[in-house]
Parts: structure tokens; sequence; C-alpha cells
């Protein structure tokens, strides 16, 4: 993808990264790797042990009100004793995801198409009969890498956006991760645009579209009982690259010990010329697939930072 190679995300090794106070990342790294080999079974059990423990860590006591608030919100009907096994059950599918992060960099792909269950897969055969490119329109959770691993080595061409973590040794390695099959990601700066540019030019995307970037940019539009900031900008993007949005999720079965990848059949009669309407559907397009199992879903983001008629920020 030269034409797009000065805007692709990029970051070279430096040998400035091996001074010692460096040497916490290099080791809990090197962690990661060697945990890509135990199995999988006795690696999940250790994982719940630790998440366990983590859950009742006062370090946890933040993301933990985040995201107690945001279920609060979003299902009023939920007890606080239903939000707390959910949330426990959150940060044990993370501490496993976790454990197991070092299998993307390392392990074959045969390898990691097992470790992978597709329910829908006919709705991506039914695109790549008519050499169809496609938006996956994709919630955070906690495997969501997978979704870009599964399409690059059944040979699709894709793009994504990168937010950068603020650590180079982690932003080197997790750009080495998403692109070791293929692809490209470009990082937020680049700007949507950027994004449209690759689609169009033959590139199917991957785009995640639950955060909140304020009130300037977005419309606030319902998601389940709450209203949410949401960038009105999939069926634009759909428009412009004249191509299927599909929704599509990923979590993980704790008791098959794989990950799920949810393919949903392409959303029908979509865009319309009615932006508003366009991110209601794209918001309720997402409820379904969270509601496939919201224990996956990355509860802990500031979802609804933004509130209506206040300039206040909720958390």
């Amino acid at each position: 993808m030269s034409k797009f190679a000065s805007q692709a995300f990029s970051i070279s090794f430096s040998k400035a990264w091996l001074a010692p106070k460096y040497w916490g990342t290099w080791l809990l790294g090197g962690l990661l790797i060697l945990l890509a080999f135990v199995p999988v079974k006795l690696r999940d059990r250790i994982a719940v042990a630790v998440a366990n423990r983590l859950f009742k860590l006062k370090a946890l006591k933040k993301r933990r009100a985040i995201a107690d608030t945001n279920l609060a919100l979003f299902f009023p009907e939920m007890s606080a004793e239903q939000r707390e096994r959910l949330m426990l059950k959150n940060v044990q599918i993370f501490v496993q995801l976790i454990f197991g992060a070092g299998e993307m960099t390392v392990r074959s792909t045969n390898y990691l198409q097992n470790r992978m269950v597709i329910d829908g897969e006919e709705h991506i055969h039914r695109l790549e009969a008519n050499n169809e490119r496609f938006i996956v329109l994709l919630p955070h959770t906690y495997p969501v890498d997978f979704i870009g691993a599964y399409f690059c080595i059944h040979g699709h061409d894709m793009c994504t956006m990168f937010k950068k973590t603020g650590d180079p040794i982690v932003d080197w390695a997790m750009a080495k991760q998403r692109t070791r099959l293929g692809g490209v990601i470009f990082e937020r700066d680049a700007g949507i645009k950027t994004l449209i540019k690759a689609v169009r030019a033959g590139y199917s995307c991957i785009y995640l579209p639950d955060e909140d970037f304020g009130p300037e940019a977005s419309l606030m539009t319902p998601l389940f009982a709450a209203k949410k900031a949401t960038l009105p900008v999939l069926g634009k993007m759909a428009q412009l690259c004249d191509v299927k949005v599909v929704p599509a999720y990923a979590g993980y079965d704790s008791e098959l010990h794989k990950v799920k990848l949810y393919i949903h059949p392409p959303m029908q009669d979509f865009p319309s010329q009615d932006v508003a309407q366009d991110t209601l559907r794209m918001n309720q397009e997402v409820e379904k697939l969270i509601l496939r199992s919201p224990e996956q879903y990355m509860w802990s983001l500031k979802l609804l930072r933004t509130v209506e008629g206040s300039d206040q920020p909720r958390y």
C-alpha cells in the first residue's frame, strides 16, 4: 500500500529502549510471549484466579466506578448485584485475553484460526462471491484484534485506526502485531478522510463506533436507555466508498476457551439520506451486537462523558 505509506502508522525500533528504565516493559512483554505457549485451559484458570483478586483492589476502583455508571445509565433495570457480577466476569475475560495477548505475535496462522469460532461466516462468503468490499462495524471488546486477524488470514486487505498509548515500546509492539498478518493501520490524527481514501482504493475497513469525542463533532443519539455523543460518520463513509456495512462482535468463550466472532448480515437500506437516522441505525446495530454477550464489552470506557445540556463531563 505504497500510496498510503506516508500516512500509515509506523514506529522504528530504538536502541534507547534498551535502557534500564524500559526493562520492566521488556520483562512484561517476555512474560506474555511465554504465556502464549502455556496450555489455554490452564492459562485461563490462572487468569480467573488473578482476576478475582484484581477485582477487589483499590487500583480498579475508578474503572469500576465508570463501568458501574455506564451500566446503570444504559440498563436502569439492572440491579447493583447484577452489575457487580457482570463487571467481575468482564475483568475475568480481560485478564484471560491479556494472558493470551502474545499469541497474536508469535503463534502460527493455523493456531490462531483454531482459536476462533465464527458465527455468521456465510455473510462474508456472500460478499466475497460478489467481490464486494465492506466496512466492519465493531464495538470495543477485548479480543477485537482477532477480527482483523480473521479477515487478513482469509485474504482481505484491511485498514483501521490506531490510538497511541504513550509508551513507544508498547506502540511499536502493537503496530507490529496488528500488521503481522497484513493490512495497514493509521494513527487517529490521520483523520477519517485517510480511512475513506484507503477504502476507496480497495481496502476493507474496521470501524469502532463507540468512543465519546465530545459534543462538537457528535450527535446525541440513543443507545440502550441513555443518549450518547456519537460520531455521525459511518453512513457518509459507506456512501462515499460505495460499500456494505457488516456489524460484527468479538467475544471470549471461557468454557470453550476460544474467541467467538459474531458476524451479522450487512445492514440493509443503509445509508439513507438522513444523517441522524443513519447514526441511530448504527447505534441500534451496536445494541444488537452487545446483547450477544454484554460481559465482553469495554464498559470502563468513558462512553457517556458528554452530558446533554451541560458543559461538565460526567466522569
